[in-house]
């Protein structure tokens, strides 16, 4: 078990590649867990409901279960409460680590003799490799016994399988979207931009953008550290895809926004300015924002740090564009965000009865009042979210079908830094498209055999 142990902390540590590279922001991170929670640098903080008592009803004591979680906000604690007032058989635990130092901690937990029954994780490839390492219970059998609806997850979730095995529950998801200015749209009188392919969207960006210089209005910016491959998995591929056609499609339209069209800051730019997207983007420097849900809490962070950002911003939601027309678009995102049992617990039935409700419907409405969005989503949920946010367009990121950024595959986080460095030097001018290509295939090669 510790060889195995030793192994996962090597893959894990490559994991959190992912994670930074998805839930970055321009702001430092910022992410709408951090905005809520009020003090994110303790180490631990311990806390145990009133109600982990004697269940008088019963005449039995209630089955207590010890989870950890990283430092992740107010509502962690409202959920975790909620299920020890309505349980009348288990009472829950909690300590939170803070967040630079959860990962380690975890590993070192489950390498000893713990007292851990269940802990969050906060990328598919931690699962995975936990699930692989002998960590993780198999819940596969419990999800049929209780009867869940699984499918409210999206079909992404199906793809968390670990050998045909499910070793977690989510409780939050992701999705990226358009985020725009509506001031400087009516101000320009053109129309929002509501269901773009990515042609119409960097046509519009070119429309948009004028003057020259420090005094150039961009159309759109899409941040250097932004390595979401938008229109290669919406095709419905992805880095280890044999077929890069789809990689080269869009490796061809950045070229044309950063280098051919000037319709955003080119890639050299933002690398040598260290420009702030979300503060180029509150002030008004540019039209259109593609990025993750996490923009939302960068944004009203910033409308909340400075009110007077509001006199020329107002922020608008629209569903992210599309390789080609459709009724049903798809974004990117889903399940990113895990709860599971420690395969050592001696409580499993109660563990279980607990990451149920962490990922059911009651749990998502304290994620969704705190503008984070949860893994289950209907319009009840919706609702909460978008009077939580106060945008109106919040079903434009929420209900399109998301695919995910990641494949459950180990080498996959770094397949995706090779892509990222053959892709800048074309970028920046310093290889072809057609050698770019070619170096990552070569290079993806090495890696995978």
């Amino acid at each position: 078990m510790k060889k195995k142990i030793i192994s996962c902390i090597l893959a894990c540590t490559m994991g959190l590649g992912l994670l930074a590279g998805c839930g970055s922001s321009d702001n430092g991170g910022t992410t709408a867990e951090d905005t809520a929670t009020q003090d994110s640098s303790a180490a631990e903080t311990d806390t145990v409901a009133e109600t982990a008592e004697a269940d008088t009803a019963g005449g039995q004591d209630k089955v207590e279960i010890h989870y950890y979680s990283w430092s992740e906000g107010d509502y962690l604690q409202q959920m975790v409460d909620a299920f020890n007032a309505s349980s009348e058989n288990v009472t829950v635990k909690m300590t939170q680590v803070s967040s630079d130092e959860y990962d380690d901690k975890l590993m070192t937990m489950l390498a000893g003799d713990n007292d851990i029954d269940v802990f969050n994780m906060r990328s598919t490839s931690l699962l995975s490799n936990l699930a692989k390492s002998g960590n993780l219970t198999d819940i596969s059998q419990m999800i049929n016994d209780s009867g869940m609806d699984i499918s409210i997850y999206g079909t992404g979730f199906a793809d968390t399988k670990v050998d045909d095995k499910f070793y977690g529950l989510p409780y939050r998801a992701s999705a990226y979207g358009l985020f725009y200015n509506k001031k400087m749209f009516d101000a320009k009188g053109v129309a929002y931009p509501d269901n773009l392919t990515w042609d119409e969207y960097a046509d519009l960006a070119a429309e948009l953008s004028e003057g020259t210089g420090a005094d150039r209005i961009y159309g759109g910016y899409i941040p250097d550290w932004n390595n979401c491959a938008y229109i290669t998995l919406q095709e419905g591929s992805n880095f280890a895809d044999d077929d890069l056609s789809a990689l080269q499609d869009w490796w061809e339209l950045e070229n044309r926004m950063y280098n051919t069209d000037n319709s955003h800051m080119s890639y050299s730019d933002m690398v040598s300015s260290g420009t702030d997207g979300i503060n180029f983007f509150c002030s008004g420097k540019c039209y259109m924002y593609p990025g993750g849900e996490w923009s939302i809490s960068d944004v009203l962070t910033m409308l909340k740090n400075d009110p007077t950002i509001a006199d020329n911003f107002e922020l608008g939601i629209a569903t992210v564009p599309q390789p080609a027309k459709t009724d049903d678009p798809v974004t990117i995102g889903g399940v990113s965000t895990f709860i599971g049992i420690n395969a050592s617990s001696e409580k499993q039935e109660a563990a279980f009865e607990f990451i149920s409700y962490m990922a059911g419907k009651e749990a998502a409405k304290y994620i969704a009042a705190a503008g984070a969005i949860p893994a289950y989503i209907d319009d009840d949920i919706t609702a909460v979210f978008e009077e939580a946010i106060g945008v109106s367009g919040a079903a434009n990121i929420l209900n399109p079908s998301k695919i995910s950024e990641t494949l459950m595959i180990p080498e996959y986080t770094e397949l995706q830094t090779i892509e990222k460095e053959e892709r800048e030097l074309y970028l920046l001018g310093e290889q072809s498209l057609e050698d770019g290509l070619k170096n990552f295939e070569e290079r993806r090669a090495e890696v995978m055999n």
